[in-house]
This record gives structure tokens, sequence and C-alpha cells, in this order.
């Protein structure tokens, strides 16, 4: 099935930029069409046309930093020429800013390095023309202030960002370490439950099992006695078969039903996982069959795993659980067609490849995949009736436990 994955998260991130980008250039355009106003009649109309083609422009600011600048900076050299607007000034200090946030570091070394060159320019400029010290001093200063300060605050903006997704970034390692550490405990405290269980229960179960064996092969035994052994020695071989399953979660980190460690399910429940299902439609066809407890306890994990991913990965959909059997095994087909295909819904993907690994461990087999017409997916299995039953045969006849 599909992983899980960050294209929603993306998405908002996208939509949170444009509507920045979008509040940032209609406030600036505002202002240079309010400074605009303060022109003279015949320069009104240049002014607000150079301010309407650096609006264009500044709605790809994010992606195309320096070509905006570029495209701000013809504009008001333009303006300058006819007569000067300060308004369109204000477009080329947004851009400015935008370089100093968005741009590359090497082409905002390259900007910055023509700003110095500028501001140099005012100062050595007015000296060519005849001006005093002290006015081109005046004039560097300027220059200094209007061209430097938006780059100056982009910095800032730009290491403050920076850190903030160091900061970030920190915080997910560290809770993925937590993670990983609480797993690392659940683990361990997994592992040393499944061993005290196979040390001591199921230990204690097949030397019940043994015993009454042994007792059921002595001598003069009555039909009373033998069939209390009878009983016995089944449900101490039925305990074993369950603590078997129990281990064999208990190791593989496999969670039962709702989520908590439990015994594995039996076909007997199948009828009320299906009920319990809510997102999709699903039928049960046909009568439930009986089989060991290792084929039914594999065949309900297929059933359980499919009907649960039929609920993440197609709400909505139809859902038919049918079971066939003949005098060798049980078989199994959970269809799904139609719903509301979810890619990226959360999961593991692991649990198709531990109900294969279960149905083969018994001598069977399970596949899984899109049905013919693309529409649906099909899951199905086929387990020897009696998986199980040999090796708990050898269990009872030897004392081995699970």
């Amino acid at each position: 099935m599909t992983e899980p994955g960050g294209t929603l998260a993306a998405a908002k991130t996208r939509i949170r930029h444009l509507d920045e980008d979008t509040t940032s250039t209609i406030v600036v355009v505002a202002i240079a069409v309010v400074l605009a106003l303060f022109d003279s009649a015949e320069q009104l109309g240049p002014t607000l046309g150079a301010i309407a083609i650096g609006a264009a422009a500044l709605t790809q600011k994010r992606r195309l930093p320096v070509a905006v600048l570029t495209v701000c900076v013809v504009l008001a050299t333009l303006t300058l020429v006819v007569g000067g607007a300060l308004g369109v000034v204000v477009l080329v200090l947004d851009a400015l800013y935008v370089v100093g946030r968005f741009a590359s570091r090497g082409a905002l070394r390259v900007v910055q390095g023509i700003v110095g060159a500028a501001v140099l320019a005012a100062f050595a400029l007015p000296l060519l023309l005849g001006a005093t010290l002290r006015e081109a001093v005046f004039f560097c200063l300027q220059a200094l202030a209007i061209l430097c300060t938006p780059l100056w605050w982009a910095s800032s903006v730009r290491q403050s960002a920076e850190l903030a997704r160091v900061q970030e970034a920190r915080a997910d390692d560290a809770e993925r370490l937590l993670v990983l550490e609480r797993e690392e405990a659940v683990r361990a405290e997994r592992e040393r439950m499944a061993r005290d269980l196979h040390d001591v229960v199921a230990a204690n179960l097949s030397a019940i099992a043994i015993t009454s064996e042994a007792a059921l092969a002595g001598p003069e035994v009555a039909p009373r006695e033998a069939d209390a052994l009878h009983a016995i020695r089944t449900s101490a071989l039925e305990g074993l078969d369950e603590m078997r399953s129990m281990i064999l979660i208990l190791r593989s980190g496999e969670p039962g039903l709702g989520g908590e460690v439990t015994a594995a399910p039996r076909l007997a429940q199948v009828p009320a996982i299906v009920a319990a299902v809510a997102a999709v439609d699903a039928t049960l066809v046909g009568d439930v069959p009986s089989a060991s407890a290792a084929t039914e306890q594999a065949l309900a994990r297929v059933v359980a795993e499919a009907v649960a991913n039929a609920e993440r990965h197609s709400p909505g959909a139809a859902l038919e659980v049918r079971f066939t059997q003949d005098a060798d095994a049980v078989s199994v087909v959970v269809t799904s067609t139609g719903g509301t295909l979810i890619d990226g819904a959360p999961g593991t993907g692991n649990g198709l490849g531990l109900i294969r690994e279960r149905a083969e461990r018994l001598g069977g087999r399970l596949e899984a995949g899109p049905i013919a017409d693309g529409r649906g997916w099909r899951v199905s299995a086929r387990v020897p009736r009696n998986a199980g039953d040999a090796e708990r045969g050898a269990d009872g006849r030897t004392g081995r436990a699970p």
C-alpha cells in the first residue's frame, strides 16, 4: 500500500507563501500609487504605467527575485529620465528586499557589490561635478540609507528564518529520537514477555500435554478417566497454539485488532470484524469455515488486514469477504471495488508482508494486487486446513515449547 507523504503540508506552505506575497505586493503598490499622486499631471500617466508593470513583475518575486529587481531598476531609471517618480523607487526598494530574502547566495553577493558601487558613486560623482565634500558625504549617506536598509532588513529576516528552520529540524530530530527510544523500550518489554511466556507458561502447558498423553498410554485406563485425560491434553495443546501465536505477535511487534497486544483472532471473530467496519460497505458471503487453530488465526489476520487497508486507502468502497474450502485447505478472497482512492494514507506498509509470511510459514500462499480493470484491490489467501497440527503433535510428544 502507499506510504504516507508530505504533499498536503507542501501545498499549505505554497498557499501561505502566495498569501504573504500577494499582501506585501498590494501594500507596496498602494504606497507607490499614493506617492505618484504628488507628481505633476504630465508625469502621472507614465508613473502609473511604470507602477503597473512593476506590480506585475512583483507577483513573481519569490521565483525570480533578480529578474524582478532588474525590471524595477529599469522602470525607475526611465521614469527618472522623464522627470523623476518617487513611487517607482518604492518598487525598487521592495525588489531589493526580495533579493536579500529569497535570492541565492551568489546572486545576493552580486547585488550587494552593485549596491556598494552605487553608494561609492553617490560619493564620487558629486565631487567630480564640483560639489563640496560635505555635499558628497550627504549624498553618500542618503544612498547608503536608501539602498542598504532593505538588504540589511532582508538579511536579518533571512537569518531568523534559517535559525527557525534549524530549531525546527532539531525539534523533529529530538521527537524522532524520543519515538525510537519509546519503540525500543516497547520492543524490549515485548521480548521479555515473550521469553517469560516461552520459558514458563508454554513449558508448563507442554508438561501437562506430555503427562496426560503418558497417562493415556498407560494400562487399565478407565473410559471416564480417558475422557478427562483427552480433554486435558486437548486443552493444553490448544493453549500451546494460542501461546505460540502470542509469542509470535510479541516478537514481531504485530498489534491486535484494537492496537493492543492480544492473541490472534479466530475465524469465529470474522463476522464481528466485518460488522465493525464503518468506512466501507462490507459484506460476508457464505459461511465461515472451521479449521486448525493456526489456519484460523492466519486467515482471520488476512481478513482483518484487508479490511483495514480498504478503510484506510479507499473509503466508501464495496468490500466482499468470501470463504471457500475443500478437504485439504481453506481459502478467503477479500475484494474491494470503488470508493475514493487516497494516496499517501497513513500506514507502515508492513501489514501485507506479515500476513503473507504467516500464510507461507503454514504451507499456504497469499496474493494481493489490483483487480483486472484497475478499479479495486483483491487479497486472496489459501492455507492448509490442518496447518500446525503436525507441529503441535510433535510438541505434545517431546515437550518442546513453541
